[in-house]
């Protein structure tokens, strides 16, 4: 019993968050890093792990995969630049609901703490497959976004790979 629960907890780890290939876009993966979100409200866990991937267009990206806000990269983002960032991290955190890849019902912030996006970032949050993870997904533009722009970004994020719970 002990073993299964533990191939449990284990499981999502086995596959690193990624993109798949876009063309005219690059991609770029942690794999598998302790957490830096660790100390969140509500965080508890024993085993602090992490997965990071990006894509992007139009822009060099130049942070880890890590970086959450990528900021060296978002200090060269022209204006058609596009960059989806994701992030997965355990557990789930309380109060999480399922994650929706969908931009339309994204949250819409300005950005960035040390680096202004003219586009600001939309944000979608929640947890993965049964609950083995929380997810962050953010969508950096270059320019206040129009609907070809979040068109873009969302064909973009529809090539994330969310590990799977088993």
């Amino acid at each position: 019993m002990v073993a299964f629960l533990a191939a449990l907890a284990v499981a999502p780890w086995l596959h690193p968050l990624t993109f798949g290939p876009l063309p005219g876009w690059q991609t770029g993966m942690s794999g598998n890093t302790h957490s830096t979100y660790v100390g969140l409200p509500g965080y508890r866990s024993n085993t602090s792990l992490e997965s990071a991937a990006w894509i992007a267009t139009h822009v060099r990206y130049r942070d880890t995969a890590t970086a959450d806000p990528p900021h060296k990269t978002l200090a060269q983002l022209p204006a058609n630049g596009v960059i989806v960032w994701a992030a997965i991290f355990n557990p789930a955190l309380p109060g999480d609901k399922p994650i929706r890849l969908d931009l339309s019902k994204a949250k819409h912030l300005r950005c960035c703490e040390f680096e202004r996006v003219l586009g600001g970032q939309d944000v979608l949050t929640g947890y993965g497959p049964g609950r083995a993870y929380s997810v962050i997904v953010r969508a950096y533009y270059g320019a206040r976004p129009t609907t070809a722009l979040r068109a873009r970004a969302q064909r973009a994020l529809e090539q994330l790979t969310l590990p799977p719970h088993r």
